[in-house]
């Protein structure tokens, strides 16, 4: 894996991957001590390093803003990302959780993974949000959150949960378009991830890799080059050298929701 970011890094005349670090620019939009400061950076430092490890490092700067909401239940109750003028995250945070508390929550490895795609407009938000589901804990586990085991185990528990909702003869793209027009903001992500669920078990059983080293060459190659959903899977299939991207999105766009979960069960 080293050996090909070398080569692509080399193409690109670009510095060798263990040689770059993301870019973090700093917005403070609230007041925050300096000790509530340091926690904030430490945090969000770690997951970052996190994931440059998992997915690679990023081809441009990352804009976090933070923003105090002080008696919250959980330390960051509220993130969304920025996608337009920058690339960067708006996270709502407590500052009164520990830090392992931080580390602990998925919402920063979840907001971070979407830039590793270029925004992809609403109507694929099933596919976008799925993808930063599955690559959530792709992340949790480099941070030692989770095993490899319990990362298998999470996946296997959230199809279990979402399958009732996708029980369906329509396909899995208009369910999930519906479920997200009841609310069912949950439902609909876990169900987007069954298509990275299937495509990185098809990557190591065919191609020996991992998605996650897959989107690190990505970065490299087509990150700032594309601007659509179109694009996107052009790209993914053309770095591969075949079309396993856009046939899985066929069976997602034309199969049974019923029969595409189903699928994406038996291969985790």
């Amino acid at each position: 894996m080293l050996f090909l970011s070398i080569i692509w890094c080399t193409i690109l005349g670009l510095a060798p991957m263990e040689e770059l670090r993301s870019s973090i620019e700093w917005h403070w939009e609230d007041e925050f001590s300096a000790a509530e400061k340091g926690k904030v950076e430490d945090w969000l430092n770690s997951v970052t390093g996190a994931v440059e490890s998992t997915l690679g490092v990023y081809p441009f700067t990352m804009h976090y803003y933070i923003h105090r909401r002080n008696g919250s239940s959980e330390p960051v109750p509220w993130a969304n990302t920025r996608r337009h003028y920058v690339q960067g995250v708006d996270f709502h945070i407590d500052p009164s959780f520990s830090l392992q508390a931080f580390l602990d929550d998925w919402t920063a490895p979840h907001e971070i993974s979407h830039l590793s795609i270029p925004y992809l407009g609403r109507e694929q938000s099933w596919f976008a949000e799925g993808y930063a589901s599955f690559m959530q804990y792709q992340i949790m586990q480099e941070l030692g959150i989770c095993s490899e085991q319990e990362l298998g185990e999470i996946y296997a528990e959230k199809i279990e949960r979402v399958r009732p909702y996708y029980d369906r003869d329509q396909d899995f793209v208009a369910v999930s378009r519906e479920l997200k027009s009841r609310n069912r903001y949950s439902v609909m992500y876990w169900g987007g991830a069954s298509y990275f669920m299937q495509i990185d078990t098809r990557l190591k059983e065919e191609h020996g890799m991992d998605l996650t080293d897959f989107i690190t060459k990505y970065q490299l190659c087509c990150r700032l080059k594309d601007e659509s959903f179109e694009e996107l899977i052009e790209s993914w299939d053309r770095l591969l050298g075949e079309p396993l991207f856009s046939e899985l999105l066929q069976n997602y766009q034309r199969g049974p929701a019923s029969e595409v979960l189903n699928a994406a069960s038996i291969t985790n």
